[in-house]
């Protein structure tokens, strides 16, 4: 699935559930930027803030500042301290222009601002460069790195439990690199997406990574970009050789080595829209037993705020509703009639 379809589902979804609140009576106007909030303050903030993210983060990404889009994004914020932060920002493509923007995000103020609307702004960004959707390992995985190392720090984290998870949870770089959908156990792609990022960003750097993607979606020839960039000679030797950075303890500020004696599983082929293999009330104990518990009361929705709010119970709550909204439009497309039993001019 397209990042579009997805995140306009995500956005109607939000939208029916928190759209009609009279609270955002506030809203603050920049160049590219229109911010509705519940106080001017805070739109104003927010407004600023998503200007300032946009240029450093194209002069960092890319070397060189965007030019102002046509049409603002219009950005919608829901800030309430312990708030799960979580954000979901919509747009199309016409001749490689993108068009439509919508952007809602929610948290707490702090993580609004560090972690939240830097992650939404970069998609933007890239949107804008490449003209079209990125694998959706290079996207979400890119976007996290500009996060704040709280969050980061939460994506390794996981990244260890999915990789020593029996059965293994990792995904196959020959999958991975071809993905344009969310899959059904959508954590891996995120840990695994971010990390891989970070991989590669620590061999050549950020604007060297956008050069390696924009070459890979030209041709869809990741083993020759991957070469040409990073001298691995293919995805195969990629993933191997990112497994044993894994293994060294990911070489960067903040991150611990995984404990003497932990099997990292190599990860192998599998059915990426397959359910999750660790039921939602099996997560393991420790830092996820909570998210586990919060987990289960979203998918059973008995917590009557998280039938209100789709980022509601944890952070793990966005990444699920991203997981449903990519199950309802296979759904849509399995119910969808084929072209030859259309009626004429369809």
């Amino acid at each position: 699935m397209e990042a579009r379809i997805l995140k306009l589902a995500l956005c109607a979804t939000l939208s029916a559930s928190l759209g009609a609140s009279a609270a955002l009576a506030a809203s603050y106007r920049t160049q590219n930027f229109l911010v509705s909030a519940h106080s001017q303050r805070l739109a104003q903030e927010v407004a600023v803030a998503a200007e300032r993210y946009r240029q450093r983060l194209a002069v960092d990404w890319l070397g060189q500042d965007l030019p102002p889009w046509t049409g603002s994004c219009p950005i919608t914020v829901f800030a309430k301290p312990g708030l799960p932060a979580g954000g979901a920002t919509s747009f199309g493509f016409h001749r490689g222009q993108p068009l439509g923007w919508t952007m809602q995000i929610q948290g707490s103020r702090e993580r609004i601002l560090d972690s939240v609307l830097p992650h939404e702004v970069l998609h933007t960004v890239f949107a804008t460069h490449f003209g079209q959707p990125l694998p959706r390992w290079a996207d979400e995985g890119a976007c996290t790195t500009v996060e704040h190392r709280s969050e980061q720090t939460k994506q390794q984290d996981l990244l260890i439990r999915f990789l020593t998870t029996r059965p293994n949870r990792g995904i196959a770089f020959n999958q991975m690199f071809a993905m344009r959908d969310y899959p059904r156990d959508i954590l891996p792609l995120y840990a695994q997406g971010y990390s891989v990022t970070k991989f590669l960003l620590a061999r050549g750097g950020k604007r060297q990574f956008v050069e390696f993607v924009k070459t890979g979606l030209a041709n869809q020839n990741w083993a020759g970009a991957s070469s040409r960039y990073y001298e691995i000679r293919d995805l195969s030797d990629l993933q191997t050789t990112w497994l044993d950075w894994v293994r060294s303890g990911s070489p960067a500020p903040g991150f611990t080595r995984p404990a003497a004696g932990t099997d990292l599983v190599n990860p192998i082929p599998r059915d990426p829209f397959q359910a999750d293999p660790t039921p939602s009330n099996g997560f393991p104990a420790g830092a996820l037993a909570q998210a586990g518990k919060q987990h289960q009361l979203l998918a059973t929705a008995t917590s009557t705020a998280a039938s209100r709010n789709p980022f509601a119970g944890s952070p793990a709550g966005w990444y699920a509703r991203r997981a449903e909204a990519a199950r309802l439009q296979r759904t849509q497309r399995s119910q969808r009639p084929s072209k030859t039993a259309a009626p004429a001019g369809n």
